[in-house]
């Protein structure tokens, strides 16, 4: 943005994905923006990760859309690109099946990590990643879960809560309505795979249940005293040793 210049020519902008289709099931709507972090590891080139879950906030109990969550790298880190390519499915590879992990077979067997390597180097040449938020068996049944607020990427973690209505039907008091339940997924940013904690690695260990019912709240973070991050979805908070590192970046004010 160059000081003088008129609002036309101080912004450009352009549209970066596509992630909807024009079936029922692929008609993913996206309420919140994505949280963004600059992902930079020695001798890789640098990228701008964007999470976001779709997720029909309007109709929380719809269960014939087939959501989503989705990264994006954007590799424009330092220069305003001269022209936007938009995204789509097929520019990301899945990762709903996690087999860049634990799903792939045991570390140490040799077809297996032989399999690992082969799926680790497809994700790292795509643009991306996504995870069908089916309800994680071979049957891919959906669910209706879907995201429902914001993301959070803090020290090369993607943290994500869903929310999982109830039919109508299955309320076991009928006084009262059917509230769902929410999940929270913690995400390795470079593969999808489970990241906390970090003893687990199989597709089911992405996520958590949440103890409340009801949508869940974004997730936030609370930095202590001792610099570590506590984290918290609603009322229900742990300490989130992810470890991973970050880069911390601040600026102060002073007047005179």
């Amino acid at each position: 943005n160059d000081n003088g210049a008129s609002l036309s020519s101080s912004i450009t902008g352009g549209r970066i994905a596509d992630l909807a289709g024009s079936k029922t099931e692929d008609a993913r709507r996206f309420y919140y923006p994505p949280d963004v972090a600059l992902i930079a590891k020695r001798g890789e080139a640098a990228y701008l990760s964007l999470v976001i879950a779709s997720g029909y906030r309007a109709h929380p109990l719809n269960t014939d859309i087939e959501d989503r969550i989705y990264l994006l790298k954007d590799k424009d880190v330092y220069n305003v690109p001269s022209s936007y390519t938009t995204l789509t499915e097929s520019d990301l590879f899945d990762v709903t099946l996690n087999l860049v992990a634990g799903d792939s077979g045991a570390f140490g067997d040799a077809t297996a990590d032989a399999d690992r390597k082969t799926e680790l180097a497809a994700i790292e040449a795509a643009n991306g990643w996504y995870i069908k938020l089916d309800d994680g068996t071979d049957s891919d049944t959906w669910l209706g879960e879907k995201g429902m607020s914001e993301a959070l990427l803090i020290e090369g973690v993607a943290v994500v809560t869903t929310y999982i209505p109830t039919p109508p039907l299955a309320s076991t008091t009928s006084c009262l309505p059917p509230e769902g339940n929410g999940r929270v997924f913690f995400l390795d940013v470079a593969d999808g795979s489970a990241a906390f904690p970090s003893n687990l690695d199989v597709r089911t260990d992405r996520h958590k249940e949440l103890v409340r019912g009801g949508i869940p709240p974004a997730p936030n973070v609370i930095i202590t005293k001792g610099g570590e991050p506590t984290l918290c979805i609603g009322t229900e908070c742990e300490a989130a040793g992810f470890g991973l590192g970050a880069r911390k970046t601040y600026w102060y004010e002073v007047e005179n």
